[in-house]
């Protein structure tokens, strides 16, 4: 059966059937936005159909989340994964009703100056104030809310490991386009001689002979992981310090989770389910190695899917629904997808191409020059708005950084690092002046509406990295795949700055490859990004 795709008309607002009138009492606002009633019904009748996947693709500011938390309420329950523990924050702030859960070190412990993850309970010791410990509080809460709101990461781990929550009948996924890379972080399994050693395993890595031979290692480590996990488990109970203890502790934890991945690699690789590819790295403590999936369609409905009887994704960036579905394992006859469109103005949001430097790897160090002309310029143009400049790389970032001229340097608010990623855009958001945004890593993710943003530059075409050996190998067999992420990351970027109808910017494109990319990915590319595009 071919794929059920309906692209929803901004003409038919006036007059969409069941959505019409006053929205049902479950809607957390007085009146519906453009293309929220009928994304609504449409997403009832297709689970009503038998349906078991719903994916809307909404541009930013169509009211997603008001969707999602309509039928979740309308559901007996309801798991609402984000990507990011600041989504999360967002979703309780405007949907208070939701029941918010973190992971265990986001919660500070009352008994010990530390927080819930390195508390006295984790080795068994209570004490009076345990009994209003704001993480197990939060947790109880959350499982027994109709809606919870957690974020991928502690779901994952939750669901199938640490136990507690039961299924439930709705789980939704927002930013749904992160949920192969969270599972993808979920399952790789990473070594260090140094992590052994700290663990009490003496183990050197095995040299770089082939990937058979890194698979030979992990089966011979597997027995060893768990012969160790028993033998520190003894070790907790014979401790009589309540520091060592929790160290002993989280060594078993770790011995035990290293287990549960190696164990899931060897049989994935051995039946030929998932096929794996292995990365060595140079540790701080020692030789390093990694193995990463280079799918897990295989693996998504046992890990992620299994919790609930239907599944609605949510994201501005599905772009090709067959490629997407596709990463996740699921069959095209299982889902409906339903496309919103903008109704914010192009001509607020216009996409300047603006091919100025060539930017691939032999380009790149001659043109960087005049990249960082252009970006001064625009700069100059803006001298009094903020805007941030998306630079794709640490290099590039780093360059334009040192090479714009003093009179637009001084605006500049950068980073060398992902550790201070949140610190940059901490400052840019509090800054009174017009400050400059330069980053390489905050194509989504990040809100920078109405005067934080005016204009915005996409340095260059966000290939994914080839050098990354997981990338290479799913390029080669996807090519698609490969494509659908890059228009991905151009079409989350272009979202930075304008978030409602109201909202100004500008975006520019610089990278000489900008506009064949256009013309290669015209398919993928939503209407409402198409019709902003001035050349």
């Amino acid at each position: 059966m071919p794929l059920v795709n309906r692209r929803l008309g901004a003409d038919r607002e006036a007059d969409h059937g069941s959505s019409r009138g006053q929205p049902p009492a479950s809607f957390p606002f007085p009146r519906f936005r453009p293309g929220q009633g009928e994304a609504l019904t449409r997403a009832r009748e297709a689970f009503a159909e038998g349906k078991r996947f719903v994916v809307i693709e909404a541009p930013t500011g169509a009211g997603k989340s008001a969707v999602a938390v309509t039928l979740a309420r309308e559901a007996n329950s309801a798991f609402v994964l984000t990507n990011q523990k600041v989504l999360q924050d967002q979703y309780v702030r405007d949907f208070p009703d939701l029941a918010l859960l973190k992971g265990r070190a986001n919660y500070d412990c009352l008994v010990a100056p530390t927080h819930a993850a390195a508390a006295p309970c984790i080795v068994g010791r209570r004490f009076p104030q345990c009994d209003d410990c704001p993480y197990f509080t939060a947790k109880d809460v959350a499982m027994q809310a109709n809606v919870a709101t957690l974020n991928y990461a502690y779901y994952l781990a939750e669901l199938n490991y640490a136990g507690g929550f039961a299924p439930r009948e709705l789980l939704i996924l927002d930013e749904a386009h992160n949920a192969e890379g969270a599972l993808m972080n979920f399952v790789q399994v990473v070594l260090s001689e140094g992590a052994l050693l700290r663990a009490g395993l003496q183990r050197p890595l095995p040299p770089d002979l082939g990937d058979e031979l890194a698979f030979e290692f992990a089966e011979l480590l597997l027995p060893e992981l768990r012969e160790r996990s028993t033998a520190v488990e003894l070790l907790i109970k014979q401790e009589a310090s309540e520091e060592a203890s929790l160290q002993h502790l989280k060594t078993k934890q770790w011995l035990d989770g290293q287990a549960g991945r190696i164990e899931l690699l060897l049989n994935s690789h051995e039946s030929g389910e998932v096929d794996w590819v292995v990365e060595r790295r140079v540790e701080r403590d020692g030789a390093g190695i990694v193995f990463k999936p280079i799918e897990v369609a295989a693996l998504a409905n046992e890990f992620l899917f299994a919790y609930a009887d239907k599944v609605l994704m949510l994201s501005a960036t599905i772009l090709d629904a067959p490629t997407f579905l596709r990463s996740l394992g699921i069959e095209p006859e299982e889902a409906e997808v339903i496309a919103v469109p903008s109704t914010f103005p192009p001509e607020n949001r216009p996409i300047v191409v603006w091919p100025v430097a060539r930017l691939t790897r032999h380009y790149q160090d001659r043109d960087l020059p005049l990249l960082a002309k252009a970006v001064n310029e625009l700069a100059l143009r803006h001298e009094d708005e903020k805007g941030v400049v998306h630079a794709h790389s640490y290099k590039i970032a780093s360059y334009l950084a040192k090479n714009l001229d003093a009179e637009v340097r001084w605006r500049v608010v950068t980073h060398e690092g992902a550790s201070g990623r949140e610190a940059a855009l901490a400052r840019h958001l509090a800054a009174s002046e017009p400050t400059i945004l330069l980053t390489p890593s905050m194509t989504e993710g990040i809100d920078l509406a109405e005067d934080l943003s005016r204009w915005q530059v996409l340095c260059k075409v966000p290939y994914p990295y080839l050098g990354d050996k997981q990338v290479a190998a799913r390029m080669e067999r996807d090519r698609d795949w490969y494509d659908w992420r890059t228009t991905l990351s151009v079409v989350q970027a272009y979202g930075r700055s304008v978030r409602s109808e109201e909202d100004q910017a500008v975006t520019y494109l610089l990278d000489a490859d900008f506009p064949n990319f256009l013309r290669r990915q015209y398919r993928r590319l939503p209407p409402w990004f198409v019709e902003a595009l001035e050349n």
